[in-house]
């Protein structure tokens, strides 16, 4: 069986670009957003949000924060009948960071296994 999918960027497609989101409270849809992913869902695409968080890597912010937004993210879809099949997100930098970087890590961005499931 194959499926039709749309892979989506997080900040500035679904929700406000506001630079590193690091509080909550910067979790912002964007206008149209909700209705867009729900016109995806209703003519049968898969929709997965994939990001970058590399301010994870920098100490900026915890993981447990990403989770914490992905989730806000998905119940604020979920409030207005848009749902996302999955939120996939890298927190690694290749130079700088807390975390093993891609390259240690065996991930470049090029591959498939630099993505963490929300």
């Amino acid at each position: 069986m194959t499926h039709k999918a749309v892979f989506l960027d997080r900040d500035g497609t679904v929700n406000e670009e506001v630079g590193y989101v690091n509080h909550i409270d910067r979790v912002v849809l964007l206008p149209r957003a909700a209705q867009a992913i729900r016109l995806l869902n209703e003519h049968g695409f898969k929709t997965v949000v994939m990001t970058n968080q590399s301010g994870v890597a920098r100490g900026y912010f915890s993981e447990a924060l990403v989770n914490e937004i992905h989730q806000r993210i998905q119940d604020s879809l979920r409030e207005e009948g848009a749902t996302l099949d999955g939120i996939y997100y890298c927190p690694h930098h290749p130079d700088v960071g807390i975390l093993p970087t891609a390259r240690s890590a065996g991930a470049e961005s090029q591959t498939p296994g630099w993505w963490k499931r929300r």
